[in-house]
Order: structure tokens, then sequence, then C-alpha cells
């Protein structure tokens, strides 16, 4: 009687990833080029699932990825490293783009100047004017 609870309770899929629709597409990817098969699943907030593949993702769902409950452990390992970010790589560019951090600052900084100056005129002007108007 045991064997057959542990042969059933192994046939279930288990929560492997949780994420958006992109990060859980490529986990799924992964786990496929394993040879493990995937199963996606959209959780609202109050932890509804739906299976159905024609559910849109809109604000408040997360995508679920499942897998086989006997290849859990493998799938686990598989993507035990997918969050870590990869190493910063030098490339020629990146000396230049330091240099030009300072320079893109100024940029901005006078891009703003030119849009917002007039409106600081212009409420200066309205200022005055009411002021000049509750003396007259």
């Amino acid at each position: 009687m045991t064997v057959i609870l542990m042969a059933m309770s192994d046939a279930g899929l288990k929560e492997v990833f949780r994420g958006d629709l992109s990060s859980v597409e490529l986990a799924a990817a992964i786990l496929e080029d394993l040879g493990i098969s995937t199963h996606r699943r959209w959780e609202f907030a109050g932890g509804l699932q739906l299976t159905a593949n024609e559910t849109s993702l809109v604000p408040g769902q997360t995508a679920v990825l499942l897998v086989p409950a006997i290849a859990y452990d493998e799938a686990k390992e598989a993507l035990a490293r997918f969050h870590e970010p990869e190493g910063e790589s030098l490339t020629e560019l990146s000396g230049e783009l330091e240099q030009n951090k300072s320079r893109r600052r100024s940029a901005a900084v006078l891009t703003l100047f030119i849009l917002f100056a007039p409106l600081v005129v212009a409420i200066i002007l309205l200022a005055v004017v009411v002021i000049g108007s509750l003396f007259q």
C-alpha cells in the first residue's frame, strides 16, 4: 500500500520556477533542452491558478513553471544559477562610455533647462500679475 501511495505522489507536478512570462519561457526552454517536460500555469494574486494557454497575462499575474515530481531535483539543480547575474564583460567601448558619462549628464541638464526655463518664467510672471492685482 505504501509503494502505491509513493508512486502516486511522484506522478504529480511540483513548482520549480516562478516569474514573469519571458523568464518562465527561458527556464522552460532550458529544461526542455535537458529532456525534462514542463507545464506552465498562470497564477493570480489571490493564488488562483489557471492552466489555459489563452489566459492573458495581466497585472497581478505570475507565470509558474511546473515539472513532474520525479524530475524535480534535476530541474532545480539545472535552474540553480538562473538568477545569478553575469559578470561584467569589458569591451573596447567600456572606457569611452565611462569618459562620456559627465558629458551625457551635462547634456541632460541642458535639455531640462531648455524645457523648464519657459515654465519657470511663466510662473514668475503669473505670480507678479496676481500680486500686482491684489494691491490695486
